[in-house]
């Protein structure tokens, strides 16, 4: 098996990606190509679409707030990963009906995955998500309920870290927003995911929701509860106007029944005391809030190498949370990163920073949508 095929463009040159694609499809004829651009430089799209359009290559790509290459951070320029021209790629528009996705959106993404999976249960589907969507985790659950466990899950959230509607997605014709890009990798064993945030307080029960905004907990206004726990333990008066600040070091969580609690990073308060998250929150749910873990911290980029290091991987394909790296600080989540390379060694590492990530905890069973977490793919 060869290595895989990838190429990192600090400044946009259209010549040299141009030269680059022309010799991956002499060494590699049957090529596809993965392209990831930083949202700084959305410039590069068209010199992409026109490089592939002249060579006759499937053309797949994002526009990401930042990218990992070679176990470090960085959010210029674009990184290029060959694929094989037969892996199936769809983009697939995600219109609203009412507050969720329509079922038109969702039934286009189920036919692909059911038109182009294996019959063994072995491939990924591995996602690129418009960060605006407002209801990624339900609409899992529903491409679940249609797909199960045909297929191993993976993903990420991608557009401006801003959280300001941008297009985002796109391949050899089209640069969208309010989609999703689908690819299945054959014969893939699916992600690692963790984040090993704990528990630091109980809150209660979310008694009332709507998609990415908790309203109440316990029937108190969800902002006050909040501000009266988390004042309490960062000893520091928890404001509207430094909210954002603080909640990054404790965000709220779900509990679930296996695996690593479901963060959900409050980003913002809304005038009436509710808080808006990167993500669902069920009405209904279990809520605490989580202390996330020390800066710099190795352990969690252990626990993920040593299961993806099983794989036997030629490359690793990551995604790390842009909250994530908001706690962390740039030079300790640089050093986490650090630690993840390190430990995936020799196979380089390279991704995305990421608004949101998808996986299955293990293998196969429920697609969740992720805050503050690490994933990493085994990329061969």
């Amino acid at each position: 098996m060869s290595p895989p095929m990838w190429k990192y463009f600090e400044l946009i040159d259209a010549a040299g990606i141009a030269s680059t694609l022309r010799a991956w499809r002499k060494e590699r004829p049957g090529l596809g190509v993965l392209a990831l651009v930083c949202e700084s430089e959305t410039k590069a799209v068209s010199i992409l679409q026109e490089a592939a359009n002249s060579l006759i290559l499937p053309l797949a790509g994002a526009i990401v707030p930042g990218l990992i290459v070679e176990g470090a951070f960085t959010r210029k320029g674009l990184l290029m990963l060959a694929l094989d021209a037969d892996i199936p790629q769809a983009l697939v528009p995600l219109p609203r009906q009412g507050n969720f996705t329509s079922e038109a959106g969702l039934a286009e993404l189920s036919a692909f995955v059911e038109g182009h999976r294996g019959d063994d249960g072995a491939d990924t589907l591995l996602l690129f998500i418009d960060a605006m969507t407002p209801d990624i985790g339900s609409m899992l659950d529903r491409l679940y309920l249609a797909v199960g466990n045909q297929v191993h899950y993976a993903g990420t959230n991608v557009g401006s870290e801003t959280f300001k509607p941008i297009p985002c997605l796109f391949n050899n014709t089209a640069f969208v927003q309010n989609a999703a890009l689908a690819l299945i990798l054959p014969h893939h064993p699916g992600a690692m995911l963790a984040h090993h945030y704990c528990n630091a307080a109980p809150l209660g029960i979310a008694t009332s929701t709507t998609l990415n905004r908790v309203t109440t907990i316990n029937g108190r206004a969800a902002f006050e509860l909040y501000q009266e726990l988390a004042s309490s333990m960062l000893d520091v008066e928890l404001t509207r106007e430094n909210f954002y600040q603080y909640a990054v070091h404790f965000p709220l969580a779900q509990q679930m029944a296996e695996g690593e609690p479901l963060v959900r990073i409050p980003v913002g308060v809304e005038d009436d005391g509710s808080l808006y998250c990167v993500g669902e929150v069920r009405e209904s749910s279990m809520m605490s809030i989580v202390r996330a873990p020390e800066p710099g911290m190795a352990e969690t980029a252990e626990d993920i190498a040593a299961v993806v290091r099983e794989q036997k991987p030629a490359a690793v394909f990551g995604f790390y949370c842009a909250g994530r790296l908001m706690h962390q600080g740039e030079s300790a989540a640089a050093a986490e990163i650090a630690h993840l390379q390190n430990f995936l060694s020799p196979a380089p590492l390279f991704g995305v920073l990421s608004l949101g990530e998808i996986a299955n905890y293990r293998g196969h069973g429920y697609p969740r949508f992720h805050n503050a977490t690490i994933v990493a793919l085994p990329w061969f």
